[in-house]
């Protein structure tokens, strides 16, 4: 009698235990969830942060801020997130300049790890890049830029938003591929550089195609094409590089969502399924094409692959490219 009593009394202890444990689980979020951005306000990373927080809070009717904290080339923000609680409540919009490609370039100096330190959330989008020259420039194609590059190696000269940057890696990459060495020029952001090409001091630009699409609209320089495997529909009449007899060139930069490492898979799929229901909405998806950008929804778990692929191979390019933090 006494062991069945003590087992009775065990099935209902568990059965109240896991009552009462279940709306815990199920209460996140009870309190606001920080998306943490590498970059000061009013940059483009820190637009596409807010646009998102505000869809998400929205369509969950949760409490979503933003938080800036720059500095690093975004390793302040990267290594708070590393370093915050497992529960869901930090998380931060990384870019693939300072998950990837700043931690390649300074292997010695990182105060996080990209591959153990975060749990991959969601990929939200990709952001494909222009290649431009002055209007008044002899280059008004790729083609005879890089016919002049591979004739006298070294003087045409290029212009980007800084040494390592996605604008590099993509000049980089694009001057390997045909042959035609060129002279990188860094500058301290993609507006400097874009000046200075319309004063004649540089021969090319890449960039974004938000820092350059108002450039390009007011007929300051002109865009010979984009990074993208398939046209963008902002800048639909400029080619890819890929048309231009580079088939399957693609160097795009990429935007997602980290959390600490060992975030709850409960937690991860609650979070990419809201990030997902508003990435798929007309809205949201015409809001960043605007920018730019494309939406790019799918698993934490398809992410999380894409990036640490990423991770190898943009290593062993840059490594062939020659390619250093300074």
């Amino acid at each position: 009698m006494l062991n069945r009593l003590t087992v009775a009394s065990a099935v209902a202890f568990a059965t109240l235990t896991l009552a009462c444990a279940a709306p815990v689980a199920a209460a996140y979020p009870d309190k606001p969830i920080r998306i943490v951005v590498p970059f000061s306000p009013g940059g483009g990373t820190d637009i596409l942060a807010r646009q998102l927080a505000a869809s998400v809070a929205e369509s969950e009717k949760w409490n979503v801020v933003v938080e800036n904290r720059p500095g690093g080339n975004g390793a302040i923000a990267l290594a708070s997130t590393a370093r915050a609680p497992v529960d869901g409540y930090q998380v931060v919009l990384a870019l693939r300049e300072n998950m990837v490609i700043a931690p390649l370039l300074n292997t010695e100096n990182q105060s996080f790890d990209p591959l153990k330190d975060f749990t991959a959330i969601a990929n939200v989008a990709s952001a494909p890049m222009v290649v431009v020259a002055g209007m008044n420039s002899k280059y008004d194609s790729i083609q005879k830029a890089l016919a002049a590059a591979q004739a006298d190696p070294g003087a045409l000269r290029f212009g980007t938003s800084g040494q390592g940057s996605m604008s590099h890696l993509l000049l980089a990459m694009l001057g390997a591929q045909a042959k035609a060495p060129m002279t990188h020029v860094p500058y301290r952001g993609s507006n400097p550089a874009m000046t200075d090409l319309v004063g004649g001091h540089v021969d090319l630009v890449g960039g974004s195609i938000a820092s350059g699409k108002s450039f390009i609209d007011g007929k300051r320089v002109r865009a010979l094409a984009v990074s993208s495997l398939k046209r963008m529909p902002t800048l639909a009449e400029v080619p890819t590089i890929a048309e231009l007899g580079y088939p399957g060139f693609d160097v795009v930069t990429w935007y997602g969502l980290f959390g600490p490492a060992d975030l709850p898979r409960d937690i991860v799929e609650k979070l990419n399924g809201a990030v997902n229901k508003v990435l798929r909405t007309p809205d949201m998806q015409r809001t960043l094409l605007e920018q730019g950008m494309v939406t790019q929804v799918g698993s934490a778990a398809d992410f999380d692959k894409m990036y640490r692929d990423d991770y190898v191979t943009l290593g062993a390019q840059i490594k062939t490219l020659g390619m250093t933090a300074e």
